[in-house]
């Protein structure tokens, strides 16, 4: 049997990730609010803190537990992860409307931008210009 040894190179780089950890936006107050992208254990973990019954109101999960758990500042103020119903009442008081509609009007910009980067790759992909594609509709 062979045997294998294995060194490791002290002087190899380590791999940085260079992409910010948050997203910064601002709201109504000027206050600036960063988020978190939430992972999928994450996402458990606020299905277990909403409890059952919650978690199967979808309009409430998306509109407001999952964002509320995905603030990490207001202005300089921490926040964790929530581990419970009333720390996400908590969150979501905090944010109040100013904060929930700068954290909306951010998402309905991504979306946006990730559906006119699609029609963009679909219009290439058919070898149109835009004023062509803007056309064929």
């Amino acid at each position: 049997m062979s045997k294998v040894t294995v060194h490791k190179d002290a002087a190899a780089p380590a791999v940085v990730d260079q992409k910010p950890r948050f997203e910064t936006i601002q709201d109504g107050l000027g206050r600036t609010i960063q988020l978190r992208k939430l992972g999928p254990l994450e996402q458990g973990r606020i299905v277990m803190a909403v409890g059952g019954d919650t978690a199967g109101n979808q309009t409430y999960m998306t509109g407001f537990a999952l964002p509320a758990a995905m603030v990490v500042y207001i202005d300089d103020t921490p926040f964790g992860l929530p581990q419970t119903q009333k720390q996400i009442d908590s969150v979501l008081s905090e944010l109040g409307s100013e904060g929930m509609e700068a954290i909306n009007q951010h998402f309905l910009a991504k979306y946006e931008a990730a559906q006119a980067a699609e029609e963009a790759k679909k219009t290439a992909a058919e070898g149109l210009s835009v004023e062509q594609a803007a056309a064929k509709n």
